[in-house]
């Protein structure tokens, strides 16, 4: 159960599934702090990822995880508290391989007010994940996670910097 099945798939393929099944609960479950990328598509920017630990995973049902996702990455993500947001978690599971789990992640109980907490780094948001897709593959495509993040940083700080010239403009 759990590492085992890594054993199978290190040559090059990979196992996938819709569902949560007891070996992947065990995966999700083993790690104390998961990385989830959040990506939401906003205008002017193609895609932006914003990505964040999520700490405590605990799977609910074939279909569903709870964890805690820092409030101000999650907010940055969204937009507002109540949105649901496409997400992806990764786990490195040994043997050069990692697990994979595209899906949804919503905030458990959404507050259409912003909390004074979204100022503190350390504040936590309780999040439900509805799984629509899991993979264990080969972990060859770190390049292009790392390029894909390192564009949408680059996004980032094109918006910053012509936000800023704007205000400048308008000062004078």
């Amino acid at each position: 159960m759990g590492h085992a099945i890594v054993h199978h798939f290190g040559e090059g393929a990979a196992v996938w599934g819709q569902v949560i099944t007891p070996s992947i609960a065990h995966l999700l479950q083993s790690e104390r702090e998961l990385r989830i990328d959040f990506s939401q598509v906003r205008p002017g920017i193609v895609v932006e990822v914003e990505t964040a630990r999520a700490l405590l995973p605990h799977v609910i049902d074939a279909s569903t995880q709870r964890f805690h996702v820092g409030t101000t990455a999650y907010r940055h993500a969204a937009g507002r508290a109540d949105a649901t947001v496409e997400a992806v978690v990764r786990v490195d599971v040994g043997g050069d391989c990692t697990l994979k789990v595209w899906g949804r992640a919503t905030a458990e109980n959404p507050s259409p007010q912003e909390p004074a907490s979204i100022h503190n780094p350390a504040s936590t948001t309780p999040m439900i994940f509805k799984v629509t897709f899991w993979e264990i593959s080969r972990a060859n495509d770190a390049r292009f996670d790392q390029l894909l993040r390192e564009s949408a940083e680059k996004d980032r700080e094109i918006q910053q910097l012509r936000a800023q010239v704007a205000l400048a403009m308008c000062s004078q």
